[in-house]
């Protein structure tokens, strides 16, 4: 199934297989599938690999560890001088 966008209609729906008249393959990642939404207009998807989501190039994965264990060992501080404490108090129960 795909989701289609017909411009006569102005809506979006879903294609169908039995919908699906024609599959084409443009070019090296790119495919043309060609039907007709449920009023009988001509509608166009395009999809294939040149339409996939890739990873993000800017991203560099995880900060060093260099980085991490010292915020590491202060979280860890922080965490055991001050001690959070979740639960309510007595006016904020509602029995």
């Amino acid at each position: 199934m795909f989701v289609v966008y017909c411009a006569v209609c102005d809506r979006r729906t879903l294609l169908g297989v039995d919908e699906v008249e024609w599959v084409e393959n443009l070019t090296r990642g790119v495919i043309s599938v060609s039907g007709r939404c449920p009023r009988g207009h001509d509608v166009v998807v395009l999809t294939g690999d040149a339409f996939t989501p890739h990873e993000d190039p800017r991203y560099f994965g995880p900060a060093p560890r260099i980085w991490t264990k010292p915020m590491n060992k202060l979280r860890a501080w922080l965490r055991g001088h001050f001690e959070v404490s979740r639960d309510l108090p007595g006016p904020f129960y509602r029995f």
